[in-house]
């Protein structure tokens, strides 16, 4: 956190494990934490592509915002290996 606003970032469960309320647990688990801390928001970034996982964040009450523009800059350039 940045003393202000906790950040989540690369979230997964295992295909073969989700549906079981563990990524929902990591995430109330996280923010319990965070809340000890003193902190009561919570940001994270997830591709537009990504249905499943926008689909996830929305159902346990996650919002998107859209007077926000993320924005990043390489410092080296790198090919990218995914897709």
């Amino acid at each position: 956190h940045d003393g202000r606003r906790g950040f989540i970032y690369h979230t997964a469960v295992c295909a073969e494990y989700q549906g079981r309320g563990i990524g929902k647990n990591l995430v109330e688990r996280a923010m319990d934490a965070l809340e000890q801390e003193g902190i009561h928001k919570t940001a994270l970034v997830v591709f537009k592509r990504n249905v499943s996982g926008n689909g996830f964040w929305e159902k346990i009450g996650f919002e998107s915002r859209d007077d926000l523009v993320y924005r990043n800059r390489a410092i080296h350039e790198i090919e990218r290996m995914d897709t």
